[in-house]
């Protein structure tokens, strides 16, 4: 299925280009010729943000009034959560308009035909208006092919300020040695490839994947198997062979015995609750490892607005209404409406840079991580499997203490092998 954008105006490159079902080119907005229509949109997203967006849809009918746009909207609306739309939506001809999606399936996406590239006044919306996390979870093959609207998808330290000190939870050493002595617990999801697959970046581990013009994969570039990678295994390693350590996510209460968890921006409203007073928050720790200091890595991704061009299938003011949906909701207005209400952190430039949004302790901390986690974009099929069976292994050799040396660096071998042959 091959994708081609033709160098045409924008009603030739709709005309031909919505019509085979595989091609994903857009088009910049446009006033609609022949008097007022009634365009009809359909979106995905979570159920538990219903509500919400459903607001958000007359907000953006409003401003599109106001604008002078005499179009009627009809925006129906479909579940699929945004970790999961690759996978519901099964026949992408009879798809949603709109939906959301995390920042990690746009590899899947393109090659199903699903997203629709950004160009023209469109691209210039994504590239003016967004930091440069955001501009990178919309690019695919150097290309914009999405509408940013969250950069916060990651994990970090949420705490009981009465147990540690702000000093304390620089490290992780600090924190598991004085969690022990006194009998408690710290929650750190390390059998799930999210949480371990992020550590193995620790010491600078990575891979690196390229496509070819029909976005599959051309090659997977990864060296696990190196240095690096053994001094991230041993750093898990000895994170799992403390008795502090608790494979857990729950919010740290006093029934629980959990002061501390390495956990997800989406439960901090959660945390907060668990802990009132006594929550805080800071980036990932520090482990030393062979006399090198870093932070702990963390995968830091975000969720992003597709346009499928199949549904418009030729319908050129159809397609025009999806990214002017799409721009509206991933625009400041709706971005701070986000954090008012959610707490998600924008990554819109205006909306990032209000006082209320860079004084809260949470933001804080995501400008800090940001410094060093590593951007979740395309990634290896494996890699949401190699890593935790990495960490498997780890722990059952802790306990049986069998894990040597020898074994350790087999075993980065086998998961760098495993990620390099994802297709």
């Amino acid at each position: 299925m091959k994708k081609r954008f033709f160098a045409l105006g924008a009603a030739s490159i709709l005309a031909l280009g919505l019509a085979g079902c595989g091609d994903n080119t857009s088009t910049p907005s446009t006033a609609t010729p022949g008097g007022p229509k009634t365009i009809q949109l359909e979106y995905s997203g979570t159920g538990s943000d219903k509500e919400f967006n459903l607001q958000l849809f007359e907000d953006f009918k409003a401003a599109r009034k106001a604008a002078g746009d005499e179009n009627t909207y009809e925006i129906s609306y479909v579940e699929h959560g945004p970790d999961k739309v690759d996978s519901e939506v099964l026949d992408w001809e009879v798809g949603p308009d709109v939906y959301e999606f995390a920042s990690d399936k746009i590899t899947g996406l393109y090659q199903k035909g699903a997203l629709a590239r950004i160009i023209g006044s469109n691209a210039t919306f994504i590239e003016e208006n967004n930091n440069d996390l955001g501009k990178g979870l919309a690019t695919f093959n150097d290309e914009y092919y999405a509408y940013p609207y969250t950069g916060d998808n990651t994990y970090y330290v949420q705490y009981d300020k009465s147990f540690f000190s702000e000093e304390d939870v620089k490290s992780i050493e600090t924190m598991l040695s004085k969690a022990a002595a006194s009998g408690k617990k710290i929650g750190y999801n390390l059998k799930e490839a999210f949480w371990v697959g992020g550590a193995m970046f620790t010491f600078g581990a990575d891979y690196k994947m390229s496509f070819d013009a029909d976005g599959a994969i051309a090659n997977i570039a990864a060296d696990f198997d190196t240095e690096k990678g053994l001094k991230a295994a041993k750093a898990i390693k000895q994170i799992m062979s403390s008795p502090a350590w608790q494979n857990e996510m729950e919010a740290p209460t006093p029934t629980n015995n959990l002061v501390a968890c390495i956990a997800g921006t989406w439960d901090i409203a959660a945390y907060k609750e668990a802990l009132g007073d006594n929550y805080a928050c800071a980036t990932m720790p520090t482990i030393t490892i062979d006399g090198e200091t870093k932070n702990l890595g963390a995968f830091l991704g975000g969720k992003l607005f597709g346009i499928n061009p199949q549904r418009a299938a030729g319908d050129t003011d159809r397609l025009v209404a999806a990214n002017e949906l799409a721009k509206y909701l991933s625009g400041k207005a709706a971005q701070l409406k986000r954090f008012d209400e959610k707490g998600i952190a924008p990554c819109n430039l205006e909306a990032a840079a209000e006082e209320r949004v860079t004084a809260d302790p949470n933001v804080k901390v995501l400008i800090e991580q940001a410094k060093f986690a590593h951007e979740q974009t395309a990634v290896p099929g494996n890699f949401w499997s190699a890593p935790a069976t990495l960490a498997t292994a780890i722990e059952e050799g802790i306990k049986d203490s069998s894990l040597t040396d020898e074994k350790l660096v087999a075993l980065v071998k086998t998961m760098n092998d495993s990620v390099k042959s994802s297709n």
